[in-house]
C-alpha cells in the first residue's frame, strides 16, 4: 500500500528498512547492473508479505530469513506494477520481527518518469548520477521509496576501471582487479532511500580547502568575523570529487564552502554527516542536487556567479534541514525548500553581500507577481517542485524570526534540528515547536498561530513580515 498521496504506487505501511548492505557491479558501457542487496526489515504490523520498490530490474531470487530460521520466501514482479517486488514470506510473521531479506536482481537501471522530469538513475556522456528525489531510489536497489523510511547503508560498488565511484558516507578502495576497481562507503547516519546515490565518473577525489579569508563586504553583520574566523575548527573535512580538467575552476568556485558550512553550523547546529562532498559532474545540469553527506554540481555551476553561489549554499543547508530532519509526506516539501532558500539570504548577510530581511523583501515583491493560488502545506503533487513553495517557505522561516526576534529564532531552530535529528516531522511539529519558544520569549501563542494559518495554510501572500 501507498504512504504518499503524492506520489502513488511508492512505499509501505507494513514495514520499514533498517539497513541496507548492497553489493552492486555496474558495466557502464552497457549501462547494465548486477546487485545482491541485503535488507534488514522491520515489520509494522503483522503481514505475511512486503511490497518493494524496484524499478524495471529483475528480481532473479528472493531469501530470507526470521530468527535464524529460513523463509519460505515467493517474489513476484506484476506487470502491472513493474516498479513493484511483491515478497511473500511464508507465513504470517507479527508486528515487530526482524526479517532478513537478499534479494538479487539485474537489469539495465532507467529512470522513472513523472510530472517533475525523469527521477534516478541515469547516464551521463561518461559515468552515472543517481538524481534520488523524491522516488528514484527504486531504479537502482530495492528499497521502500518512502522520505519516513531511514536506514543505515553499505555500498560495495565495482565498475570501470579509470573511474572512481562515489556514494554516501566514508568510503575506501577495496581493490583493483584487472580492468575492474572496486570501493565501499559506508553510511552510519539513518537516511530515507532517495538520499542514498550513486556518482561514478573519471574523477578525483581530494581534499577541499577549509580556510579561506573573510573579504569585508558591506552588510556583513557582526558574527561574521567571528563565523570566518573559525572556518576551519570543529567543522567537518569537506571533499571534492571532480575530472582533473574541471578542478581548478572547481576550486574557485567551491572555495567559499568552508566559511558557507561554518555559518551554518552556527547557525543550525553540528554538522549531520561525518564528512561532506561536493561532486561536479563533468557536464552540464539542469539543477544541482543533494544526497546524504554529500551534493551533486555540474559545470555550469562553476562560473563564479551569485546565481551559482546562492545554489552552494542552498544545496549545503539541505544536510541539515531535508537530510538530517526529514518530512513524513511530501506536502511539507517547504519544511526543506523553504530553510534552505532562508539559508541563501544567510549566506548572503554572512559573506557581506545582503542583509537578510533585503533578500526577503525581493522575494516577497517577486512573490506578489505570481498568482496566489497555492497553500504552502499542501501545494498539490503538481506544483510541489514550484518555486513559490521555496521562496513562500524561505518566507515563512523569515517571518518566524521576525516574530521571535533574532536570538531566539537562532536557539529555536537549532533546538528544532537537535531535538529532530535524523527523524521524520511535519508542519504541525514545527509549530508546536514555535509554540514552545515563544512562551518562552514572551510571545502571544495566537501570534504563532496567525503566522502560520497565514504563511502556511491560505492561499493569499501575507503581509512583508515586520
Amino acid at each position: 500500500m501507498s504512504t504518499d498521496p503524492y506520489i502513488l504506487g511508492v512505499g509501505t505501511d507494513v514495514a520499514t528498512i533498517e539497513h541496507i548492505d548492497l553489493t552492486l557491479d555496474v558495466r557502464l558501457a552497457a549501462n547494465r547492473v548486477a546487485g545482491v542487496a541485503v535488507l534488514r526489515v522491520r515489520l509494522r504490523r503483522q503481514t505475511s508479505s512486503v511490497e518493494l520498490d524496484l524499478h524495471r530490474l529483475a528480481a532473479q531470487s528472493v531469501t530470507g530469513t526470521v530468527d535464524g530460521r529460513t523463509l519460505k520466501v515467493r517474489h513476484s514482479q506484476p506487470r502491472r506494477t513493474p516498479h513493484r517486488l511483491v515478497v511473500q514470506l511464508g507465513e504470517s510473521l507479527p508486528e515487530g520481527a526482524l526479517v532478513e531479506l537478499t534479494v538479487t536482481y539485474a537489469g539495465t537501471p532507467a529512470p522513472r518518469r513523472s510530472p517533475w522530469g525523469t527521477i534516478g538513475w541515469e547516464e551521463l556522456t561518461d559515468g552515472v548520477l543517481v538524481a534520488g528525489q523524491p522516488h528514484g531510489a527504486s531504479t537502482w536497489l530495492p528499497c521502500i521509496d518512502s522520505p519516513a523510511v531511514r536506514s543505515t547503508a553499505q555500498i560495495t560498488l565495482t565498475c570501470d576501471a579509470g573511474y572512481l565511484p562515489v556514494a554516501n558516507g566514508i568510503g575506501r578502495p577495496v581493490r583493483t582487479r584487472g580492468s575492474r576497481v572496486t570501493w565501499q562507503w559506508r553510511m552510519d547516519r539513518p537516511v530515507p532511500a532517495y538520499l542514498l546515490t550513486v556518482q561514478i565518473g573519471r574523477y578525483r577525489r581530494v581534499d577541499a580547502p577549509t580556510a579561506v579569508p573573510v573579504p569585508a563586504g558591506r552588510g556583513a553583520h557582526a558574527a561574521a568575523s567571528r563565523v570566518a574566523a573559525d572556518a576551519d575548527a570543529g567543522l567537518p573535512p569537506l571533499r571534492l570529487v571532480v575530472s582533473p580538467r574541471q578542478e581548478q575552476r572547481a576550486r574557485a568556485a567551491l572555495a567559499p564552502q568552508a566559511r558557507m558550512m561554518s555559518a551554518f553550523v552556527d547557525a543550525y547546529g553540528a554538522y549531520p554527516f561525518e564528512e561532506y562532498t561536493a561532486v561536479v559532474a563533468d557536464e552540464v545540469l539542469e539543477i544541482p542536487l543533494e544526497a546524504a553527506g554529500m551534493s551533486l554540481f555540474g559545470t555550469n555551476h562553476l562560473d563564479g556567479s551569485w546565481e551559482s553561489e546562492r545554489l552552494i549554499a542552498h544545496e549545503m543547508s539541505h544536510q541539515w534541514f531535508g537530510n538530517a530532519v526529514t518530512l513524513g509526506r511530501w506536502s511539507d516539501l517547504w519544511l526543506h525548500e523553504g530553510f534552505a532558500c532562508y539559508s541563501e539570504w544567510l549566506w548572503a548577510e554572512a559573506s557581506g553581500r545582503s542583509s537578510i530581511a533585503s533578500m526577503a523583501r525581493r522575494a516577497w515583491h517577486r512573490l506578489r507577481e505570481e498568482p496566489e493560488d497555492l497553500v504552502l502545506v499542501d501545494p498539490g503533487p503538481r506544483d510541489m517542485f514550484d518555486d513559490r513553495v521555496y521562496k513562500r517557505g524561505a518566507l515563512t522561516v523569515f517571518a518566524l524570526r521576525e516574530l521571535l526576534g533574532p536570538r531566539a529564532f537562532r536557539d529555536m531552530v537549532r533546538a528544532w534540528v537537535a531535538q529532530h535529528r535524523f527523524g521524520t516531522v511535519d508542519t504541525a511539529a514545527l509549530r508546536a515547536h514555535v509554540h514552545a519558544w515563544a512562551e518562552a520569549e514572551g510571545v502571544e501563542g495566537s501570534d504563532v498561530d496567525a503566522l502560520f494559518e497565514a504563511w502556511t495554510a491560505r492561499a493569499p501572500l501575507p503581509a512583508f513580515p515586520g
